[in-house]
């Protein structure tokens, strides 16, 4: 089975472009030539020359050459060198009980793959990233790995290329419109201008100030989409009289530095002359947040004299009209942005001006307080848009986590670290939340609830990845530490622990007097969303330890009836999953596709979560496969598989489930064979999650077997598409799969492609089956 799935299925992660791509046809020739002969090839080049955009249209390009995908890794944002391959297996959807998120679990994972890794920005990370990839080279035959860096890794076998201007005219060059046509730095100004002016166009009047202009940008495509911004408020030729001014004055810039980068931090020079002392100090504040930020958090972090908290709307306001900073998304909330070089010299500034230490500590003390509020909160009708908003803010609190680690009393990173005990668990960012606690626990240790609490989460996520002795380490740690302190939540909370490390070990009746004791504490202690997490447990491990799994009901009952009392929806969809395995245990197949239905709609509320949709999934899989409409069931459980690799987990290491789950693909691989069963599997991993939930409701017809030769139907009714009907009836002239690669003029793997997916919607294991099919039908 494959794990290395994103949304799109096997094919990568790379994001469709949003604007055309200019030029730069010698270098994407260099890199194909490259990749052919070197199996690693970093990108160089001055900040903001167009390294990242390169590698992105260059693998979008290669996309064929790799059939298990071409996978992009942005580390930017990142400063945590042990984050490296964590980070990079969270983009690969590494699925950690059977592979460890390290370089040697992902050279394991990687080892027989056909694949394009991008690492994206790594100069600051050149050590780490150097490291995982002479790793994963070593290890990974088929693998090849495309870098952009201002430094090269410096590592054997590297092969490198270094990325210059766009081509602009000579400085004594007398260019005509048609000439100007020739350049790809005139094309891509003439591109961006037609975007912020419609109709803009090269004319015998504004030739020359746009040969002017592209000559003293030098061809450096950022330093070109920065200027060609100013056209909402300046002309061309304004924009070149102070573009030059402004150079003919540069004196800051290092002497060793190369020209064109003293050129791209002139421009950025200009955009902060332009401010007023407020939006500069602002714009340099603001630099402390990553991965972008929204107004509530610019304004409890950056207001502070002398600027105050109600000014910072028309400030940010103003920088977005200067293009310092940019609104991103469509959301509910408007969230804001800057460039990374932007950001990087608003650092400076900020360095400059002394307020680094403040602004940092303002920002981990918000980042903090979010994590808490979110922790309290979680059971209320605010929960939908609070695991977005954590989501959102994965970057910042990586750099709020870091600051809190490094500088704040342990008992503070010990519970910030916790408060996210349901980001790390829902998103399935387990080993993101491994990391953080195994930091704030090798802190000197703190005689404080906190490190109790940071130890019990930790257990739960060691128990949920499937390291049950060191989940029951941890857990032993935190009853020490617990029996020597005050009473605190905690009491409550460790046992619910207990049992489910008992519970996915396989004994759910050990579990039981645990989950029973730890609810009786939740309920003294008030915590709703504490009472939910037992109830759903205890329901389970009722239901699973009686011969009567109608035992569990009440328990999921009445969770589902305090979530509605709260206004709260994950635990609600949870209890209504564990509903549907009940009741498809007792036989129940109509009310337990009924109870998966309703969770799948409850998780519709919440935006791109996962979790329980991947547990919706796996349960109506299973009643399919007792109702024998095991295409359909194939489809599900793959679907399933597909979401549970994208957050690193699996029901594997819940050993009840991992033992339905194999009884349920032992069932169809008999009644299928391996080859049918394989290939409905995978048109299951490769559906889209909207995709996915639409077959499991049934809004769309799910494949189903061909009709006997008396029963007539056209190719269309059966779900295949007009180019998979033409692949049918070449596959019933006899065609191998590259004569018909040949005949349509495509990949022979994507031939391929259309004739597993016709033998899947046709219940069919042969293309014998497919001509004499087709010939009945004629």
């Amino acid at each position: 089975m494959s794990t290395a799935t994103t949304a799109r299925g096997t094919s990568g992660n790379l994001p469709a472009e949003v604007t055309s791509f200019v030029g730069r046809r010698h270098e994407l020739n260099g890199v194909r030539r490259m990749l052919s002969t070197s199996r690693l090839v970093t990108l160089t080049g001055a900040g903001g020359v167009g390294k990242t955009r390169l590698a992105r249209h260059a693998g979008l390009e290669l996309r064929r050459a790799f059939p298990d995908g071409v996978w992009f890794a942005e580390l930017a944002e990142l400063r945590d060198p042990d984050l490296v391959a964590v980070t990079v297996a969270e983009v690969l959807g590494v699925r950690e009980e059977a592979v460890s998120p390290d370089a040697p679990g992902l050279a394991t994972f990687l080892a027989d793959r056909q694949a394009l890794l991008i690492l994206d920005n790594c100069e600051h990370l050149v050590a780490a990233c150097a490291d995982l990839a002479e790793t994963l080279l070593r290890a990974c035959p088929r693998l090849r790995i495309l870098v952009t860096s201002r430094q090269a890794l410096r590592i054997a076998g590297e092969a490198t290329l270094t990325v210059q201007p766009l081509s602009v005219p000579e400085s004594d060059t007398a260019c005509t419109p048609a000439d100007l046509a020739r350049y790809e730095a005139a094309s891509l100004l003439v591109e961006r201008a037609t975007a912020v002016l419609p109709g803009f166009e090269v004319t015998e009047a504004n030739c020359a100030t746009v040969t002017a202009l592209c000559q003293a940008l030098e061809g450096m495509p950022l330093a070109i989409e920065l200027a060609v911004a100013r056209l909402r408020v300046l002309t061309l030729d304004e924009i070149l009289e102070r573009l030059t001014d402004r150079y003919r004055l540069l004196t800051t810039g290092a002497r060793n530095a190369p020209a064109r980068q003293q050129t791209l931090r002139a421009l950025i020079d200009w955009s902060w002359d332009l401010c007023a002392e407020p939006e500069r100090l602002l714009w340099s504040r603001l630099s402390v947040f990553s991965g972008g930020f929204e107004l509530d958090a610019a304004e409890r972090v950056c207001a502070f004299p002398p600027l105050a908290a109600d000014s910072i709307l028309d400030l940010i306001a103003s920088l977005v009209d200067k293009s310092i900073v940019f609104r991103v998304g469509d959301g509910p909330r408007a969230r804001y942005k800057m460039l990374e070089v932007v950001r990087e010299y608003g650092a400076a500034r900020l360095a400059e001006a002394g307020e680094q230490q403040e602004v940092a500590q303002r920002h981990g003390d918000w980042f903090a307080e979010l994590a808490r509020y979110g922790d309290v909160h979680w059971a209320s009708p605010d929960q939908a848009a609070l695991m977005l908003r954590l989501r959102h803010e994965q970057a910042n609190l990586r750099v709020a986590l870091e600051h809190a680690v490094r500088t704040a009393p342990p008992e503070v990173s010990l519970r910030f670290a916790a408060d996210l005990q349901n980001h790390w668990f829902v998103r399935g960012f387990l080993s993101e939340g491994r990391h953080w606690l195994d930091r704030a626990l090798a802190l000197p240790p703190a005689r404080h609830w906190t490190r109790v609490r940071a130890l019990r989460v930790a257990s739960w996520i060691a128990c949920i990845q499937g390291d049950r002795q060191r989940a029951s380490a941890l857990l032993a740690d935190a009853k020490a530490l617990n029996a020597t302190l005050p009473p605190s939540p905690e009491n409550a909370f460790i046992p619910v622990v207990e049992g489910n490390i008992a519970m996915f070990a396989g004994d759910p009746a050990a579990a039981l007097p645990l989950f029973e004791e730890a609810l009786a504490g939740i309920r003294a202690l008030g915590s709703p969303s504490g009472e939910m997490w037992c109830l759903c447990v205890l329901g389970m491990a009722r239901g699973l330890s009686s011969p009567d799994p109608s035992a569990g009901y009440a328990d999921l009952a009445a969770c589902q009836e305090l979530a509605a009392e709260h206004g709260e929806v994950w635990w609600r969809s949870f209890a209504l999953w564990s509903l549907s395995v009940l009741r498809w245990r007792a036989g129940d197949n109509a009310g337990a596709a009924q109870a998966a239905r309703e969770s799948l709609q409850i998780d519709a509320l919440v935006e791109d979560e996962q979790f329980t949709v991947g547990l919706a999934l796996e349960s109506l899989g299973w009643v399919a496969v007792t109702e024998r409409r095991d295409q359909r069931a194939a489809q599900l459980i793959g679907a399933s598989d597909r979401m549970w690799s994208a957050m690193q987990a699996s029901l594997s290491t819940f050993r009840a489930m991992r033992e339905f789950h194999d009884e349920a693909t032992s069932q169809l691989r008999a009644r299928l064979g391996d080859r049918a069963f394989e290939t409905a599997f995978a048109r299951g991993v490769a559906l889209t999650t909207a995709e996915a939930v639409a077959l499991a409701m049934e809004r769309v017809p799910a494949p189903r077997p061909a009709p006997a030769p008396d029963e007539p139907a056209r190719l269309a009714d059966l779900g295949l598409t007009r180019r998979e009907q033409e692949v049918a009836a070449l596959v019933a002239e006899g065609l191998t799969n590259r004569e018909i690669a040949a005949r349509l003029v495509v990949a022979q793997r994507t031939a391929e492609g259309h004739v597993e997916n016709i033998l899947s919607k046709l219940g069919f294991t042969s293309r014998a089956q497919v001509a004499a099919w087709l010939a009945s039908q004629r």
